[in-house]
């Protein structure tokens, strides 16, 4: 009977040390995310799911139209890290606006000082929000004029544009050149759009991690997703209170996390 009562209280003193320690281990896990670090979104444009080249004719879209993309230039702007409590970082809105341009093959976002912890989303707008174009060209100068440089830009009081996508496509025995020019107008439509994509594989980051989120970015759809621009019907599309909206809300439904690379940092 005693060697029983022993035998008992052996197990029993082993599972309370065990679940100790994993109560331990799980705490101890938690507070290794401190500090803070870098998170680079790279975007990697995609035709049909396979890596895109520009300058390639590519097989009929569902629209029945053949594209031959000369290039593609885009905003992004204000970036959140939603983690996996639901608590949003956000990036300084001041900071926190970028350039993709196919042609000078700018394709990263770098968000620096991003503060630890364990994301699994990430939110973002395509173009410049009213918020800021109403704050005047003196407070974004610097922006404007890199905007400029990579032809994302029409005068000051016509604004930005968001999208610039050009080249040439087939639509049976026609080809001709299309050209999308897709910003808010000024102040007289708001085009901006944004959108929050999610990953299963958590962005982990601390003072040792700094991860590279890769990010696809499915072309295709910005003319047959949500919307079906059909370009036989008008290829040129720039200040157009109509196809403009729709060729934004197609824009957001490109993107999605591919995966996610933990890298050390020093």
């Amino acid at each position: 009977m005693n060697k029983f009562l022993s035998y008992i209280t052996l197990l029993l003193a082993t599972s309370i040390t065990l679940t100790s320690c994993s109560s331990d281990d799980n705490k101890g896990s938690e507070e290794e995310l401190v500090g803070k670090n870098t998170v680079t979104l790279t975007f990697d444009h995609k035709m049909f799911g396979q890596e895109m080249q520009f300058g390639t004719a590519y097989k009929a879209n569902g629209n029945n139209e053949e594209i031959n993309a000369d290039f593609l230039k885009y905003i992004l702007s204000n970036f959140q890290l939603i983690n996996d409590k639901g608590k949003a970082f956000t990036y300084p809105k001041d900071s926190g606006y970028f350039v993709i341009d196919s042609e000078t093959k700018d394709y990263k976002v770098v968000l620096k000082d991003v503060p630890a912890g364990r994301y699994e989303a990430i939110k973002f707008g395509v173009g410049v929000d009213r918020e800021k174009f109403l704050k005047g060209q003196t407070d974004q100068q610097e922006f404007w004029d890199l905007c400029k440089k990579h032809d994302l830009t029409w005068s000051w009081i016509t604004g930005y544009k968001f999208i610039n996508y050009q080249g040439e496509f087939k639509n049976v025995d026609l080809t001709k050149r299309f050209s999308f020019h897709i910003g808010s107008h000024g102040t007289s439509q708001d085009n901006y759009r944004d959108t929050t994509i999610k990953t299963t594989n958590k962005i982990v980051v601390n003072a040792t991690t700094a991860p590279n989120v890769v990010i696809n970015v499915e072309v295709s759809k910005m003319l047959d997703s949500t919307h079906k621009i059909i370009l036989k019907e008008k290829p040129m599309i720039m200040v157009d209170a109509v196809n403009a909206p729709k060729i934004m809300e197609n824009a957001i439904t490109m993107f999605s996390i591919a995966k996610v690379n933990a890298q050390k940092s020093l």
